[in-house]
């Protein structure tokens, strides 16, 4: 049995809302009508309230293309287009990795200059910067960052140097054994 199609209910309502000046005036401003023609400025508002309640799909992410470009700082490499966040009193300020500098309201800064561009000068730049890598919609705390490239760096380096069989240090009673073996054992004698 076909189905007809779902009829919307039409409406022949008319509410007045007030609206500040100050909007008012912005509007008339980007719709380039003035401000108390409110024929002209109708099909604006209706956009505007149609788009808040059906906003569109955002656009999907393209994977950023790859780039030798970045920032190298210490351990951590910050790619091209990478934000920087920091902030002082609330008030949050932004810088840009571009090509291989950062860029601060045009000007070239380093990490530490940038953490410390606002305030007393003596913030550690590890703890007050937020990085979000291109690509990713999350800020993540410059040190967590850090830290993570040490752990993934270190677990390379032992296993490139005895694949991954090198004993872990410490004062246990395995430790404490390995130190007593290697001190019997006689340079030339094996």
């Amino acid at each position: 049995m076909p189905t007809s199609p779902k009829i919307k209910p039409t409406y022949n309502l008319q509410f007045p809302i007030r609206v500040p000046d100050d909007v008012l005036v912005e509007l008339g401003e980007f719709t380039g009508n003035f401000w108390s023609d409110s024929w002209a400025q109708e099909p604006f508002v209706i956009e505007a309230i149609r788009n808040y309640i059906n906003p569109p799909p955002p656009p999907s992410q393209q994977p950023a293309a790859v780039s030798e470009a970045g920032y190298q700082w210490k351990q951590v490499i910050l790619p091209e287009g990478t934000r920087l966040r920091a902030s002082f009193g609330s008030q949050p300020y932004f810088a840009t990795v571009v090509g291989t500098e950062i860029k601060y309201e045009g000007h070239t800064v380093s990490p530490s200059c940038f953490a410390n561009l606002h305030g007393s000068g003596n913030r550690n730049a590890w703890k007050a910067i937020w990085l979000r890598l291109p690509g990713s919609n999350e800020w993540l705390l410059a040190e967590v960052c850090r830290s993570a490239r040490k752990a993934a760096g270190q677990s390379r380096t032992t296993t490139a140097q005895d694949g991954g069989t090198r004993h872990k240090s410490g004062s246990g009673k395995s430790a404490r054994r390995r130190k007593r073996r290697a001190a019997k054992q006689i340079p030339g004698d094996s």
